[in-house]
């Protein structure tokens, strides 16, 4: 009985230590400044029949058929 006690806390502190031993504070790599983000893409709204001339970067309707231009990123 003394036997399996020990047993089961020399696996015990065992498992603990090799738990601990993998959650050491690791020193943070040396990071460089953040490069500057992009500019976000510009939003184009284009005609959905795809006529000539109809891309805008604002929303309103086909200059050629009228149809309301749709958002394309």
């Amino acid at each position: 009985m003394l036997l399996s006690i020990r047993a089961t806390f020399v696996l015990g502190f065992s498992a603990g230590l090799l738990l601990l031993s993998g959650c050491e504070q690791q020193k943070p790599a040396a990071t460089t400044p953040a490069a500057p983000a992009a500019p976000a893409a510009q939003v184009r709204y284009e005609c959905p029949m795809g006529c000539a001339g109809s891309q805008s970067s604002k929303p309103g309707k086909c200059p050629v058929c009228e149809m309301e231009l749709v958002k394309k990123s």
